[in-house]
């Protein structure tokens, strides 16, 4: 009954999530997809900021989230590079205060992990959106990536039995990872439906390293939660 409960959660919030979405990437402007890029690289900020607090390490979010919504607009007006220096150089004016300065170290170098982490990473999104049929692969590697993760999901609940790595995700199976890779693999050569120009062999590699890479992506996310404790 409780996994019933928590899959009827998930599929809820994964059908809102769906929606707005899809709207944001086939169907808006450039500016509102662009909002909602931003609203999920606050929202994954905060997230970070309150694991690092967990662990004991009080960033200060507000200079994170400043710097955070910075990097999807490159392609505007600013350069990648300039907002790490200028990220990494205040946070170190930020840490000549006294009180702070036993933190300086470890502070500084966890919020630009941060910045790189969430912000930076995330920010490929928009920079995708502008490239030729660039909401199709804004598509695809959503699809296809969580399309494999659900894959792992359901047949790992049903069908795993060995356990992939106990000390950072005690509920992923082999028979879990494996499945997820396959369902990846396959939306991937599948999305030759929309991806026309795109030769078979290509999707057939991205598939691939798509679906590793999307796993030790899920799987590190997994270590800094139990690392902190959550």
């Amino acid at each position: 009954m409780k996994r019933l409960k928590q899959l009827s959660k998930r599929l809820g919030w994964s059908a809102a999530l769906i929606a707005v979405c899809s709207y944001a990437i086939f169907w808006s402007p450039q500016w509102l997809f662009l909002i909602v890029i931003e609203a999920f690289i606050v929202l994954g900020l905060l997230e970070y900021f309150n694991l690092s607090r967990q662990k004991g390490f009080p960033l200060n979010p507000y200079l994170g989230l400043a710097f955070g919504v910075l990097f999807p607009l490159p392609f505007y007006f600013l350069n990648e590079l300039f907002i790490l220096m200028l990220a990494t150089l205040t946070l170190f004016v930020f840490y000549f205060r006294p009180k702070l300065k036993e933190h300086a170290f470890v502070n500084t170098a966890l919020s630009i992990f941060g910045l790189v982490y969430v912000a930076w990473f995330f920010s490929f999104l928009a920079k995708m959106r502008v490239l030729e049929q660039g909401a199709l692969w804004i598509f695809y590697v959503i699809l296809i990536v969580k399309g494999g993760d659900a894959g792992a999901y359901f047949i790992g609940q049903k069908f795993g039995r060995h356990k992939l790595i106990v000390h950072i995700s005690p509920n992923k199976s082999l028979e879990g990872s494996i499945a997820g890779l396959i369902v990846t693999i396959l939306l991937s050569l599948a999305s030759k439906l929309y991806l026309t120009e795109v030769p078979i062999s290509h999707l057939l590699l991205l598939g691939i390293i798509l679906g590793i890479v999307g796993q030790l992506g899920d799987l590190s996310e997994s270590l800094l939660k139990r690392d902190a404790g959550i």
